[in-house]
């Protein structure tokens, strides 16, 4: 009977090993609460689509995701280690981990009515016009646009992104600014058809913008970055942008 205990012991103690090691290659990580970028649990996700494309070339890891976590919660749960990983981080100064090389574009765009005919080459080009943005454009897109809207005939901030598909839709504003994606879903949503995205023009004076991945092991920031950049090698990356602004209705210009 004590022979047989002997033979047990390792088998267990081996089993444990196993089982620690299998959790060491699990990750977690913490995604937005705003469509298309991010969506609730089995919803198409933009910036999702991404991170499961980078992961695809790291296969040692089991990745699983916290669904619908507001911005500031993001830095929260990275910062106190309750997730491994939290996507669309902004800057180094937030986390107490790592930041991977650029990952998520925003692309800010100006949108008009196509039938109105205006000519936007330029953020200066927006002064005299009637504009809507989301909450803190002014602060964000730079002293040339605080310019323009300064110069505008009418300017506001919205805190919701339908909003803006309601006022330019309905004619009550000139332009709206905002990510084209983001602008795309709300049409989307709204669904009135005599506003589809053929009937409108988006203007890209703006320069796009990146966020990234915050880890809290700098190893796991190094390994995504060497994936993102096969990823991209491969022409993943553009195509699952492409493919989302075709979901959205949109077909190019």
């Amino acid at each position: 009977m004590a022979l047989k205990k002997t033979y047990l012991l390792p088998l267990i103690f081996y089993s444990v090993l196993s089982s620690a090691s299998a959790r060491a290659d699990d990750l977690v990580i913490a995604l937005g609460n705003f469509p298309p970028m991010f969506a609730k649990e089995g919803e198409p996700a933009l910036f999702k689509d991404i991170i499961d494309g980078v992961y695809h070339y790291l296969p040692q890891h089991k990745v699983s995701y916290q669904y619908m976590v507001p911005n500031a919660r993001l830095v929260v749960e990275l910062n106190q280690k309750a997730v491994d990983g939290a996507a669309n981080i902004f800057s180094q100064s937030e986390i107490k981990g790592c930041l991977t090389a650029p990952v998520f574009r925003f692309k800010d765009v100006a949108v008009t009515l196509k039938k109105n005919n205006y000519q936007l080459e330029e953020i200066a080009d927006l002064a005299g016009k009637s504009i809507v943005s989301y909450q803190r454009a002014e602060h964000l897109l730079g002293e040339e646009f605080s310019a323009a809207v300064a110069n505008s005939k009418y300017y506001q901030e919205v805190a919701e992104p339908m909003q803006q598909a309601k006022l330019l839709s309905s004619g009550l504003v000139d332009v709206s600014i905002g990510d084209k994606y983001i602008f795309l879903q709300s049409l989307k949503n709204w669904q009135k058809q005599s506003y589809a995205p053929n009937n409108l023009v988006f203007h890209e004076i703006f320069p796009p913008v990146y966020s990234r991945v915050g880890f809290n092991k700098q190893s796991l920031c190094d390994e995504f970055d060497q994936a993102l950049a096969t990823f991209k090698q491969h022409g993943e990356y553009e195509k699952i942008y492409d493919n989302y602004l075709k979901k959205l209705g949109y077909r190019s210009q």
